[in-house]
């Protein structure tokens, strides 16, 4: 050995003394094997824990408390939304908002607006009814009354054109399968509401759209709740037909489904809301279009803020919102319009610069609605600390739902300590669970807890033993019959 290795080694071995170098020791979980009682659970729910990986870290420990096959890339379902929603935060800003602009290339005479009429969006995952109707009101007080020209629907911030909605599991009308656009209105959920009155049944869409057609084939009878809904397209039209019997006795039913473009919609609710609640006369032709450089802006919508709009991300799950987020993400980073690439690309650009290294990661759409997605618990915990210890650990903490109280964690754990002590991210697909956030536990530490499990019984049989293992980690991993609630 020469000198120079020499010199070398002795000045590691005094890093590694003050810890500024970990040692290999300092890294090693605690456990490095699931806990005999979760590993019971398990057991009696006869699911294997070979498709289960788990890591548990504490905030500020030199050593995670538990790691189970955590380096294993796994689909980890809705709980890819902490991806999503912890850069969303960094690229956007929590007082990031999206508007919703409309401007004209006519004139105004008199009240009267002759010329187009451009409605411009830019991505906002919350355009809604009441949000439309502040946005026409602007126009009136102006002093518009009547317009006349096209209505041109402007949604060219995001290119979406190429995405199927029934790819994910042959459903494209499910409302957990809207597809993102930059001028979303109403999530794209067309509602229908069907009740028993008089002789007849009564169906109703109460989101209509110029190219709807509803068809009523429902039969009322003494006893049952037994309708159908088909959908079917011709050229631009879409029909749904209703079928089945009803009673009165069944009250009033709600039917959400996922039948048109935004567009449609909106050009229906614009007219009726520009008729009806506004007393203005309206004759314009439907279109869609870009919007000239030269057009005069006239009015316009701020959404929500991201952190507004977060807890609706995370407690409620929503999948739409999720694919806005990362389609968002990506425009910023690299300009319109967005794409499910750009955003992808920019999430894993943003993750690199903080030093998250995640090569296995796969993120296909923002939401976890995929069978392509990818990430390991290991990583997952490593967001978690990440986002914990950034400026925005409240906002992103407050998104998540609390175990015991709200979101998809309400009817979880609520009769245990943990209660309004855990904040968690879930995601469920057919042979996939997963959950994932933290635990203020009894020693008082913050754990940041990963597990994502892959096992064609998962997603009906894992949760009683997930649920143990958070427990187990309330205890900061002492034995405790995680099996019962206490």
């Amino acid at each position: 050995m020469n000198f120079y290795k020499i010199k070398v080694f002795f000045i590691s071995l005094a890093l590694l003394l003050v810890g500024v170098i970990p040692s290999a020791s300092a890294q090693q979980p605690i456990y490095n094997n699931l806990p005999h009682e979760v590993r019971s659970v398990l057991n009696r729910s006869k699911i294997s824990s070979y498709g289960m990986s788990v890591y548990v870290h504490a905030v500020g420990s030199p050593r995670p408390l538990l790691a189970y096959k955590e380096n294993q890339p796994r689909s980890p379902a809705s709980v890819m939304k902490l991806v999503t929603a912890h850069v969303a935060l960094g690229v956007l800003g929590p007082n990031h908002r999206w508007p919703v602009n409309i401007f004209t290339t006519g004139k105004i005479q008199g009240g009267r607006l002759t010329g187009d009429v451009y409605i411009k969006g830019y991505g906002a995952p919350d355009f809604k009814t009441a949000d439309l109707r502040h946005l026409l009101n602007q126009l009136r007080r102006r002093g518009i009354n009547s317009i006349k020209g096209r209505l041109v629907f402007d949604n060219s911030f995001f290119d979406t054109l190429n995405l199927n909605p029934g790819a994910f599991d042959g459903k494209p009308y499910t409302a957990y399968n809207a597809q993102p656009d930059a001028l979303l209105y109403n999530e794209r959920i067309t509602n229908f509401t069907i009740n028993a009155k008089g002789k007849k049944v009564s169906v109703r869409a109460k989101t209509p759209a110029y190219n709807l057609k509803v068809v009523n084939k429902m039969r009322k009878v003494r006893r049952g709740c037994r309708p159908r809904i088909s959908i079917s397209r011709r050229g631009g039209q879409v029909t749904a037909t209703f079928r089945g019997t009803f009673s009165s006795r069944c009250g009033t039913r709600r039917y959400a489904r996922v039948l048109m473009n935004p567009a449609n919609t909106l050009y229906t609710a614009i007219n009726n809301i520009w008729r009806n609640e506004l007393g203005g006369t309206i004759n314009a032709r439907f279109a869609k279009g870009k919007t000239p450089a030269h057009a005069k802006k006239m009015a316009t919508f701020q959404s929500r803020t991201l952190a507004q709009i977060l807890p609706r991300l995370g407690k409620d799950s929503n999948n739409v919102m999720a694919r806005q987020l990362m389609l968002a993400i990506g425009a910023k980073r690299y300009g319109a319009p967005g794409t499910p690439r750009k955003g992808a690309e920019a999430i894993g650009d943003f993750l690199n610069k903080r030093g998250l290294n995640f090569p296995e990661l796969r993120i296909e759409n923002g939401s976890g609605l995929s069978r392509n997605a990818r990430i390991s618990a290991k990583h997952v915990s490593d967001l978690l600390m990440d986002a914990y210890k950034s400026p925005y650990r409240n906002i992103f903490m407050q998104s998540l739902s609390i175990a015991g109280v709200d979101g998809t964690m309400k009817r979880r754990l609520r009769s245990t300590p943990v209660k309004g002590r855990g904040f968690f991210k879930t995601g469920t697909l057919r042979n996939v669970r997963g959950v994932a956030g933290y635990v203020k536990a009894a020693d008082g530490k913050t754990y940041m807890v990963s597990i994502l499990h892959n096992d064609p019984k998962a997603s009906s049989r894992a949760r009683k033993s997930h649920d143990g293992l958070i427990k187990w980690v309330f205890w900061g991993g002492k034995r405790q019959n995680v099996a019962k609630g206490y």
